[in-house]
């Protein structure tokens, strides 16, 4: 089930599969894409058009007559991650909305991670978002923070069914996809020539490149965020829940198993080894990269601009080395969307700005101002795409990667295997440090009521 999972993943994001581009997409054969039938502003169809052109009056009439059939608001509110870099891209198709509809659009910034606990509070209190950004759906729903989204066939349509499931829980679709994304390895060319295609090659650069004194490595990654962490250990044939054709058993926890206890081995002995230095975190591996001072980094596309700004054409991307024993590390694989909050009282309206906001000229528009690369069939065989080999290097990993697991459990899992890195980063025993923190999963998961 995992296997054949991955590869319709990867079929979409190498964007090779015409068959399922045909059947997904909404090409009509004369140059347009369908709209969203629901929608409104999302009827500016033209595939050609400059991303910054305005929808038509026409397009806006046509708009008007298929959009939803609730009372039009006078505005909406959305909260974007806090990413400045974002902001103008999201900005600017917010303008083109209000254009076609004269709703206006809030938009204001709250981090990311901070957007659940936020919304808890100010929901209730009428001061949410119609629309907020998550990776994932998570525990949402069982948080009462998300309500679902109605959208025609035609919509879900547009997006790898990958994407959605991302976005939905028992089959119900509470937010809809503009970001999917994994972690590769990037390298400096200067540095490291060609891609290493194994561990013991990567651990070779680290021996030859490595010197703290100098701030110069061969190798750097965030070892004690779980996230960057999972590649090594999911890789080793650990596991989070178990995974039984697609139905996890959340009292079935592997993350201190034989696979697991492995790759975090794995990791300890680069810092035994002094090849990566304790403490690293994203802001070390960022700048010392950009700076010419690190053969390679773990790190998503996200980090594509800041790379490609600093480095230039001496920029490059690879799947991830295999492991001693030929596997492939597990990078997560996750999807970022607008989702649409229990709270809005304009529910159609904002999905059919979450509509709009993801569809195939936006999408297009925000892969090309930030890099990151989303879930939309017709974007996926965007030539602009197809034709980058530091997307491709993303694509070729993301064969390899794992979903996360799609039960709100997993948000139990994060702080103690943070704390169960970052003692094993600094030399505690592995296999305690892990046993630890798999105890403190299942009391966390006992408080919140799990069976």
């Amino acid at each position: 089930m995992l296997k054949s999972k991955k590869m319709l993943i990867t079929l979409s994001l190498l964007a090779v599969s015409m068959s399922l581009a045909a059947c997904g997409g909404n090409n009509n054969g004369n140059g347009t894409t369908a709209s969203n039938a629901n929608a409104s502003a999302s009827t500016n169809t033209n595939a050609n058009a400059p991303a910054s052109e305005s929808p038509s009056a026409d397009a806006a009439a046509t708009a008007e007559a298929n959009g939803p059939t609730e009372a039009k608001p006078a505005e909406l509110t959305i909260w974007p991650d806090a990413a400045e870099d974002k902001l103008a891209v999201i900005q600017a198709a917010a303008d083109k909305y209000t254009a076609a509809t004269g709703i206006k659009i809030n938009i204001k910034p709250v981090a990311m991670n901070d957007q659940p606990d936020v919304l808890a509070l100010d929901g209730p209190a009428g001061k949410g978002p119609d629309l907020f950004y998550q990776p994932g759906i998570g525990s949402l729903v069982v948080k009462g923070l998300v309500q679902e989204v109605k959208a025609s066939d035609e919509v879900k349509g547009t997006y790898t069914p990958e994407a959605l499931a991302a976005l939905s829980q028992d089959g119900v679709l509470y937010g809809l996809p503009l970001v999917t994304e994994t972690y590769a390895l990037f390298y400096n060319k200067k540095l490291v020539p060609n891609a290493p295609a194994t561990i013991a090659d990567l651990e070779q650069i680290m021996k030859d490149q490595t010197d703290a004194k100098k701030q110069n490595y061969g190798f750097l990654f965030e070892a004690a965020n779980f996230y960057f962490a999972w590649g090594f250990l999911g890789g080793e044939g650990g596991y989070i829940f178990k995974d039984n054709a697609g139905k996890y058993d959340i009292n079935d926890i592997g993350l201190n198993k034989e696979g697991t206890v492995q790759g975090a081995s794995l990791i300890q002995s680069w810092f035994n080894n002094g090849y990566l230095p304790k403490g690293v975190n994203g802001d070390i591996v960022g700048g010392l990269f950009t700076q010419g001072k690190v053969g390679a980094v773990i790190n998503g596309p996200w980090a594509i601009n800041d790379y490609k700004k600093a480095l230039g054409d001496d920029l490059a991307v690879a799947p991830i080395p295999t492991l001693e024993g030929g596997a492939h590390p597990t990078s997560f694989i996750g999807v970022k969307g607008w989702m649409l909050s229990k709270f809005s009282k304009s529910p159609e309206w904002a999905a059919d700005f979450a509509a709009f906001l993801t569809n195939e000229e936006n999408a297009l528009e925000y892969f090309k101002k930030t890099g990151e690369v989303p879930p939309v069939i017709n974007v996926l065989n965007n030539p602009v795409l197809t034709g980058d080999p530091l997307v491709a290097g993303f694509s070729q990993q993301i064969q390899y990667g794992q979903p996360f697991p799609t039960v709100p459990e997993l948000d139990h899992v994060w702080d103690p295997m943070a704390n169960a890195l970052k003692f094993i980063t600094e030399g505690k025993d592995v296999q305690a440090s892990l046993d630890d923190a798999v105890k403190l999963i299942n009391d966390k998961m006992k408080m919140a009521g799990a069976k």
